[in-house]
């Protein structure tokens, strides 16, 4: 599969029950470049968790705004971006590599960033007031030892 590239592009409503299909669509994706398992699901959960953060935090819930997900995989990188339709937030804080606040422990909220950055390789952020926050993933592939032998 030398040079082989795949873009694949996913437009949700703003509802949690497609989350799902998200994680189902890259899952079968990044198998197609025998990417290890473990790899697959580390990026997945970092992926449906800026969609869940663009679907609750960006779109507030509205159904008719659309999460817009893009994602790119060789047998190298997979980059995903993800594009809300809301007002975003002050994401430039993030933007170091110092560690994000703590969040309250006795909360279940406040984890979303600590875990993309946890399960990637990268995270950037690019606002458009016309476009909303996009939030974009890399991270690079590892191969399944099973094809490598």
């Amino acid at each position: 599969m030398a040079g082989h590239h795949d873009v694949m592009e996913l437009i949700i409503p703003s509802d949690f029950k497609y989350l799902g299909a998200v994680d189902a669509a890259v899952q079968d994706l990044a198998r197609e470049f025998s990417c290890a398992q473990r790899w697959i699901d580390d990026f997945t959960t970092a992926l449906v968790e800026a969609c869940t953060n663009a679907i609750e935090h960006g779109n507030k819930f509205i159904k008719d705004k659309k999460v817009r997900i893009t994602i790119e995989l060789n047998e190298k990188k997979i980059i995903s971006r993800v594009r809300d339709q809301g007002a975003g937030f002050e994401y430039e804080s993030y933007l170091t590599d110092a560690p994000p606040p703590e969040p309250d422990p006795l909360s279940e909220r406040g984890r979303g960033i600590m875990i993309m950055r946890a399960f990637t390789d990268g995270i950037g952020y690019v606002f458009d007031p016309k476009d909303g926050l996009c939030v974009e993933l890399t991270k690079t592939c590892e191969p399944d030892a099973e094809t490598d032998s």
